[in-house]
C-alpha cells in the first residue's frame, strides 16, 4: 500500500541527546492526513538531507512563483563542534533559518581553500 508524503513544515531540528542522530520534527500530509513526524537522522547524514531539503524548497517556490531555484546564504561561521576532530559550519538564510554542518575538520579546512581560491586570495 503506497503513500503519498509531503513534508508541509518543518518545526525543529535537534540533536538527539546520545548523539550521533539529529531529530527533524515536521508536520506532514499522509495521503489526505496532516499529522505531526519525527524523522532521525544519522550525523553523518544529515548535511546531504539538509541540502536536499532546502534544494526540494526552493524547487517547489520556483515552481509556485516562476523564478529560478535559488539558496541565498547571508552569512557563515565556523564554531567549534566540541569534537578535536570536527568542526561546525553555520549558514545564515534569509528568514532567520540556520544550518549547522558539522564536517571533519580536514574537510573544514579544504573548503576555507576553496573559498579563499574562489575568492582570489
Amino acid at each position: 500500500m503506497s503513500k503519498d508524503i509531503k513534508i508541509s513544515q518543518l518545526k525543529a531540528v535537534v540533536p538527539h541527546p546520545e548523539g550521533g542522530v539529529v531529530v527533524v520534527k515536521a508536520e506532514a500530509q499522509i495521503d489526505d492526513v496532516v499529522t505531526e513526524l519525527e524523522i532521525a537522522i544519522t550525523t553523518d547524514l544529515a548535511p546531504a538531507v539538509a541540502i536536499a531539503l532546502l534544494a526540494t524548497t526552493a524547487r517547489a517556490r520556483a515552481a509556485r512563483d516562476g523564478l529560478e531555484p535559488a539558496l541565498e546564504v547571508l552569512a557563515a561561521a565556523v564554531v567549534a563542534s566540541g569534537s578535536a576532530e570536527k568542526v561546525r559550519l553555520q549558514l545564515l538564510f534569509d528568514k532567520g533559518g540556520v544550518l549547522p554542518v558539522e564536517m571533519p575538520t580536514a574537510a573544514g579546512e579544504a573548503l576555507k581553500n576553496g573559498l579563499v581560491q574562489a575568492a582570489g586570495g
